[in-house]
């Protein structure tokens, strides 16, 4: 039998990768899973052939490196201090108490504790790829519940850190070798302060010499050549090569050249990338998958349902209303990609067999499947959770769902009539408030994020913690007296909720919305909101203004064709 060539390797995975990347895109997954599935047919069709195997296990490699190079490149500590709080304490305890209940509950399946201890680090990370981009379609990257799943996630990226260099050194302490654990450590901390001495008082120098020569193909070789010598430093040493790569990336992400630097590499990551799911799909036979089919749905149900339990409890105790709980742990829920990177290095260095190495890609695979079904599905559940609770169990809707400042104090002293209800502190709401007080036309603020509250009413701004859609909440707004109700909040379950229950307390009430998607208008429209507005169609009047005034176009030519633009979007 002709063993594969590498071009010819490489152009069958890439082809291979393309139709099950395209595949999963017309069916709105994430394109990793398009890319599994191609390892998974490439693997039962190419296993036998060793040699394409071993290339594609050193492409894969290099994949690695570079994924976790970039990731240490985008890390942002700025995203954590609005929400540091919840995130810090958040993600470090949901990630110890999954590892906890996982040491506890997989044994009884006939899994050693080893094993159960590293399956369930591995299935303590959610997904950043697929879960940040659900948000950015959805339009609630800038939401309280978008910021705190996206700080959350930043920890559980952080945590892959300390996992890549404990994971290892507890299977040598298992076999009787804490003198190499101990090592282990030492090593892991000595490398990590070498690294940051150097990050800091050598490569930004050298990187700002090299970008001086104004080459794009020289700041690319060097950067490649400092990500994988810091890699190779790191293997050397007995660590792993992901540990160097994100050191890598963290140390260079001070640089002032950093966003060139991404926009250079990220071609490269992409592609290495796509041939390191590639090669764990290949591992993945359709034989496997179906002999453990009932081992594979147990643990990810139990792994949905402990993960949406122990974060819902640390949301809520942290003091976010339910409906926020809800909405992160929905979206949290899910194993993330990182867990196929411990399961590579679980693999290569011989701390698990190809048995768990396939269960947790299944689970992983599969969990991520139901991702997006399960972020839609939240607000629903919420709204039905809330409806049975009421009906069934009064003290326990009114314990987690009527969690509003009763006492009055600013709402007491203000004659609240004909004033503006604004529903969502955030960028768009708070700009309308500012705008609102300036005039000195009476509102009040309602929102579900305590610390927004907290600050609104140190300012002296009337402001509600609560749920807008909690017509409660709304009559304590006094909506029945009030003039306007503005909707600054994207969800569009929320946004319907809200307006029902306006209507109901005030028939004659005029309605503001924003929408996120133009499909929204129609919606709304027939719901009886008087006025729609969608920020990025009123961002495009805006430059057409200013681009036809450019052109010495005159002012009543320029209203003219917004005007009909606004006809053609259905606003006028």
């Amino acid at each position: 039998m002709v063993n594969l060539s590498l071009v010819w390797t490489v152009a069958i995975v890439c082809g291979l990768a393309f139709l099950g990347g395209f595949l999963a895109k017309k069916l709105k997954q994430s394109t990793i899973i398009g890319y599994l599935l191609a390892g998974i047919l490439l693997g039962s069709w190419m296993i036998n052939y060793l040699q394409a195997g071993q290339i594609l296990s050193g492409l894969a490699e290099i994949g690695v490196a570079f994924l976790m190079f970039t990731i240490g490149l985008e890390l942002s500590l700025k995203r954590l201090y609005r929400v540091r709080d919840i995130v810090l304490w958040g993600g470090i305890l949901e990630i110890l108490g999954v590892i906890f209940l996982g040491v506890l509950v997989l044994p009884l399946f006939g899994f050693d504790f080893y094993s159960s201890l590293f399956m369930a680090a591995a299935f303590s990370l959610s997904s950043t790829a697929v879960v940040v981009k659900i948000l950015s379609e959805r339009g609630e990257l800038d939401t309280l519940h978008g910021e705190i799943m996206l700080g959350w996630l930043l920890i559980q990226d952080l945590a892959v850190l300390p996992m890549v260099v404990i994971l290892p050194a507890i299977a040598g302490v298992g076999n009787g070798g804490w003198g190499e654990f101990v090592l282990s450590v030492i090593k892991a901390i000595g490398f990590l302060i070498v690294t940051i001495l150097l990050g800091k008082n050598v490569l930004p120098f050298v990187i700002g010499k090299i970008a001086d020569l104004k080459s794009r193909e020289l700041l690319l070789l060097a950067v490649v050549a400092i990500c994988l010598f810091l890699a190779l430093a790191s293997a050397a040493l007995g660590l792993s090569i992901a540990l160097g790569a994100f050191l890598a990336g963290i140390i260079i992400s001070e640089t002032s050249e950093r966003h060139a630097i991404f926009s250079q590499i990220r071609p490269l990551r992409d592609i290495f990338a796509i041939l390191f799911f590639v090669s764990l799909g290949m591992f993945l036979t359709p034989k496997f998958l179906l002999v453990n089919l009932l081992p594979i749905l147990g643990l990810s149900l139990g792994i949905i349902f402990f993960k949406f339990l122990i974060i819902l409890i640390l949301t809520f105790y942290l003091g976010y209303h339910a409906r926020t709980g809800i909405l992160v742990s929905f979206g949290l829920v899910q194993v993330g990609e990182f867990a196929f990177i411990l399961a590579s290095l679980g693999l290569n260095r011989g701390l698990i067999d190809s048995y768990l190495y396939s269960l947790i890609l299944s689970v992983t695979t599969l969990t991520l499947l139901l991702t997006p079904g399960l972020i839609f599905l939240a607000p629903k559940f919420y709204l039905r959770l809330r409806k049975i609770s009421q009906k069934h169990f009064p003290k326990l809707y009114q314990y987690l769902f009527t969690r509003y400042d009763s006492s009055r104090p600013l709402a007491a002293g203000l004659a609240l009539e004909n004033h503006v209800v604004i529903c969502g502190h955030g960028r768009v709401g708070s700009w309308i408030a500012r705008a609102l007080r300036m005039l000195g036309i009476p509102f009040i603020v309602i929102d579900y994020d305590h610390q927004v509250i907290n600050v609104l009413k140190k300012e002296g701004i009337p402001a509600l913690y609560g749920d807008p859609a909690d017509i409660d909440v709304l009559d304590y707004a006094q909506v029945d007296k009030a003039k306007v109700v503005i909707l600054a909040i994207p969800d569009e379950i929320t946004q319907e909720m809200v307006v029902t229950n306006c209507q109901n307390l005030n028939s004659k009430i005029k309605i503001i919305s924003r929408i996120h998607h133009a499909s929204d208008q129609s919606r709304l429209k027939a719901l009886g909101v008087a006025s729609i507005i969608q920020p990025e169609f009123e961002a495009a009047l805006s430059i057409i203004h200013r681009s036809l005034h450019f052109f010495g176009i005159d002012k009543e030519e320029i209203a003219k064709k917004i005007k009909r633009i606004k006809i053609e979007h259905g606003v006028e």
